[in-house]
């Protein structure tokens, strides 16, 4: 479900993927469609909740820095520590 909240976070992941690959914000979400972000966001999050991998592993396998993580999960209202 799209919000503001998603929207913001969607943002930080899409400037992230250009400053690291050096594709256009539009290629970007060409490959990676806000509905599917969302979805694997959240996914992923629950995995590393659970405890399946580390943060940096989650890092990788979302595509940004920690830190842009860290503001990712920050914007959709999720809590970091577990």
């Amino acid at each position: 479900m799209q919000t503001k909240e998603t929207t913001n976070a969607y943002e930080i992941y899409v400037q992230a993927q250009r400053d690291k690959t050096g594709k256009t914000a539009q290629e970007i979400q060409n490959a990676t469609p806000l509905e599917k972000f969302e979805i694997q966001i959240f996914d992923l999050y629950q995995q590393w909740q659970a405890g399946e991998f580390s943060f940096g592993r989650f890092t990788e396998l979302i595509g940004v820095p920690h830190w842009e993580l860290w503001e990712i999960l920050e914007a959709l209202g999720l809590p970091i520590h577990h």
